[in-house]
């Protein structure tokens, strides 16, 4: 029982912090995602995908895609996985900074 109300716990910071970071997040994706072709970048970047796959879709020099993912690592908004493949830790649609059509040719995760 103690470790269900440590998660219960956990899951109230979990929130709170969400609702207390969002303005300084969505500021600080708007600072690093100036443009839609790196915010679609950005959202593509989700685990899944390949630097080139990213690259071809969405017409980055590969040097220009490298490096904003390693900007974006730096800044704390992506993270390298255990395949060496960088994912974003932020759905753009959840601070309204992608269309839905954009959305969905980007794919989503979390």
């Amino acid at each position: 029982m103690p470790d269900d109300n440590v998660l219960v716990v956990l899951k109230e910071i979990l929130n709170w912090t969400r609702a207390s970071s969002f303005h300084s997040v969505k500021s600080l994706l708007q600072e690093a995602l100036p443009d839609v072709k790196s915010r679609a970048a950005f959202q593509m970047l989700d685990g899944t995908k390949s630097i080139e796959q990213v690259r071809t879709a969405c017409k980055m020099s590969p040097n220009g895609l490298i490096a904003l993912a390693q900007r974006c690592t730096a800044m704390g908004l992506m993270e390298v996985n255990g395949d060496k493949k960088r994912s974003r830790l932020f759905d753009l649609a959840d601070f309204g900074l992608i269309a839905e059509e954009e959305k969905s040719e980007a794919g989503t995760k979390k």
